[in-house]
């Protein structure tokens, strides 16, 4: 498969510290291997929108992505932490 994330994506993993970067991208390359990587394929969820999923791992990151089997690639969308929407969430109550 082909695997593709944007300069945003690049952006957004300059915000993490090293061992979540390392982490993160550890993740990219189980989605590269998306074919191969049942497990990835287990953890993956849809979302509403078509061809579009997100993985949430156990590291407190959640990975946005689109799969296209057709064209046989994956792109990145988005990265977030649950974690610190549940801290806004708090934050507001």
């Amino acid at each position: 498969m082909k695997f593709i994330k944007n300069e945003y994506i690049d952006m957004a993993l300059r915000t993490l510290d090293a061992d979540e970067r390392q982490k993160v991208l550890s993740w990219f390359d189980h989605l590269a291997n998306w074919e191969n990587d049942e497990h990835v394929r287990k953890m993956a969820k849809a979302m509403p929108y078509q061809n579009t999923f997100f993985i949430d791992t156990p590291d407190d990151m959640r990975i946005f992505f689109t799969l296209d089997n057709t064209a046989r690639e994956i792109v990145v969308l988005d990265l977030a932490k649950p974690s610190r929407f549940e801290a806004v969430g708090a934050a507001s109550e």
